[in-house]
């Protein structure tokens, strides 16, 4: 039996347990928003450098890893350009429309879609994810945010008040992308021909459920029902642009190029991704429809736990 077939219980082991138990923990008062930015702290700048150092020390270096810049690039792009096309026309208010887009344009990579790619494919996909996550951060800064100031803007009549100004250099220069580094190390180590220990192994095996529960237990605590399930059924479009166009564009554009099984299926895997907290987090900066950008993610994430990855995970295994 493939080991991927023992993995797949960690969709409900790491993923949908970490959920529910953040869920339960706020709403009961059992933890607050200064543990919870601390532990997304910790999972960020600790767990997740070590976990990428380790990944991409046994990345296959290849011409594909050429092309992942491309992919992260266009995974953010391409929704918010659809999105934009033939999405937002029916959302009036400006705050709407930029709540959208952050959703369109945001899918939660790094966390979710590294610990899907690892079920199925082991450490090297959970490395492509943490690659193609450095440059979705990058366009989270250079398209996103611009965006989303731009419909706030728009709502405030082009008004010079509320103006949020941002410092790039604060966000890409960060101890929250101490990641990289990691990543970096641990392609330099895979260029020098290196052998990564067996222990390395064991350890990645053991760290990667502290990191999916320090990394979806926080975001179970950000999950507001009530105040959420009104604008559930807006966020179908995002079903179809997440779930339909979205896995059809970057295989037609990936397929005649990448070499690697694994990285093809990977970024199939990243595609389906649904919302990512990032998209909440530019809503609240800008003052755009936070509820809408919540309910988005947590529509499209139940789609994609129940639904959507089951079908991929026996489709790709």
């Amino acid at each position: 039996m493939d080991s991927s077939d023992f993995r797949i219980i960690y969709l409900f082991t790491d993923l949908l347990a970490p959920l529910i138990v953040g869920y339960l923990l706020y709403r009961r008062g059992m933890i607050s928003d200064n543990l919870i930015r601390r532990i997304l702290r910790l999972n960020v700048i600790v767990i997740y450098t070590i976990l990428a150092l380790m990944s991409c020390w046994t990345l296959p270096i290849s011409w594909d890893l050429a092309l992942i810049p491309v992919y992260g690039i266009l995974i953010v792009l391409f929704p918010g350009l659809i999105g934009w096309a033939f999405f937002i026309r029916k959302y009036h208010n400006p705050l709407d429309r930029g709540a959208f887009l952050c959703n369109a344009m945001m899918s939660n990579i790094t966390t979710l879609g590294g610990v899907c790619a690892y079920i199925i494919y082991g450490e090297q996909g959970f490395g492509y994810a943490q690659i193609m996550g450095i440059f979705q951060t990058i366009l989270l800064v250079l398209a996103v945010f611009p965006m989303a100031q731009f419909y706030c803007l728009q709502h405030e009549n082009h008004g010079g008040t509320g103006k949020v100004s941002l410092r790039v250099r604060d966000i890409l220069l960060s101890w929250n992308q101490l990641s990289i580094l990691g990543m970096a190390a641990g392609l330099l180590l895979n260029a020098a021909g290196i052998a990564r220990p067996p222990a390395v192994g064991t350890a990645f095996e053991g760290l990667i459920h502290f990191g999916a529960w320090f990394g979806m237990l926080p975001v179970g605590a950000l999950i507001n029902l009530h105040r959420t399930r009104r604008y559930a059924p807006y966020t179908l479009d995002l079903f179809i642009l997440r779930f339909l166009i979205m896995p059809a564009f970057m295989f037609a554009i990936s397929y005649p190029f990448v070499r690697d099984p694994v990285l093809l299926g990977a970024i199939i895997v990243f595609s389906v991704t649904p919302g990512a907290i990032n998209s909440v987090t530019a809503a609240k900066l800008y003052r755009l429809n936070v509820d809408f950008t919540i309910s988005g993610f947590l529509t499209t994430s139940i789609a994609f736990f129940f639904l959507v990855y089951p079908a991929l995970y026996f489709l790709l295994r």
